[in-house]
C-alpha cells in the first residue's frame, strides 16, 4: 500500500511564516528614530547647565566621547541607576570608538547655547588669572585685585563654558551616551560620561561617571 507523503513546505515560506508570527512581538520594541545631535543636546543639556541660565557658552567643536573603555562591574556597582545589558554598553562603546570625525554644533538648532571657539573661551578665562592681566602693569598687586573683583562680579553664566561630545546611540534608539564637560576656570571644572535611556517622557539619565575634576 502506498503511503501518502505530506507535502513539503518550501523553506522560504517557513521563514516568512516565522517572521509574520514574530512581527507583533518586535513591534512592541520598535526602534526609536534617532534625534539629531542638536535635538539630543536640547533634551539633556540641563543635566549640567544651571536651569537659571538664560544662555550658556558651548565650545563649537564636539569632543571625543571617553566611553571607549569601561569596567562593566564598576559601572554596574557604582554608576548605573538601573540594569543595562552588557551588549548595550558594548555597542555604545564601539560607537564612541568609531566616532572620530570632527563635528561642529549647528548654532541655529540649539536651545540657549551660544557656540564659541576655544580662543573665545580662553579670553573669557583670562580674567580669572590676574597674573596674566597684571604682569605688564606698573601696580601689579592693585591691578590683580581689580581684575579678580571684575571676574567675581560676572554672572555665573558669563564665566562658565561647556563642552559636549557627539552623542552615540544604540541601533534601536533606546540608549545613548554623551560626555558633558563643565569648565569654570583654568583649574575649575569636571567632565562626566552620561548614559540615557529613551522613555515615553523623554531621555532619562540612568548612569554617570566623572572622568575628571579640578
Amino acid at each position: 500500500m502506498l503511503l501518502k507523503r505530506k507535502p513539503l513546505v518550501p523553506l522560504f515560506l517557513v521563514i516568512l511564516a516565522g517572521q509574520l508570527i514574530g512581527a507583533p512581538a518586535r513591534a512592541q520594541v520598535a526602534a526609536v528614530p534617532f534625534p539629531s545631535p542638536e535635538e539630543f543636546v536640547n533634551a539633556v543639556f540641563h543635566t549640567v547647565v544651571d536651569t537659571s541660565f538664560s544662555h550658556y557658552y558651548l565650545i563649537t567643536g564636539a569632543d571625543t566621547c571617553r566611553f571607549v573603555k569601561y569596567d562593566y562591574d564598576e559601572w554596574t556597582k557604582y554608576y548605573l541607576k538601573e540594569s543595562v545589558p552588557f551588549n548595550t554598553l558594548n555597542e555604545l562603546a564601539e560607537k564612541a570608538y568609531l566616532s572620530r570625525y570632527p563635528y561642529f554644533w549647528k548654532q541655529d538648532h540649539l536651545q540657549k547655547a551660544i557656540c564659541i571657539t576655544h580662543q573665545k573661551a580662553d579670553s573669557i578665562f583670562s580674567l580669572a588669572n590676574p597674573a596674566l592681566e597684571a604682569q605688564h602693569k606698573r601696580h601689579a598687586a592693585k591691578a590683580s585685585r581689580q581684575v579678580m573683583r571684575q571676574w567675581q562680579r560676572l554672572p555665573a553664566q558669563e564665566k562658565t563654558i561647556f563642552s559636549f561630545s557627539l552623542p552615540q546611540f544604540t541601533e534601536d534608539g533606546q540608549y545613548a551616551v554623551i560626555d558633558l564637560n563643565v569648565i569654570c576656570g583654568a583649574l575649575c571644572g569636571s567632565g562626566t560620561t552620561c548614559l540615557f535611556r529613551h522613555t515615553s517622557a523623554g531621555w532619562r539619565l540612568i548612569g554617570q561617571y566623572t572622568n575628571w575634576s579640578s
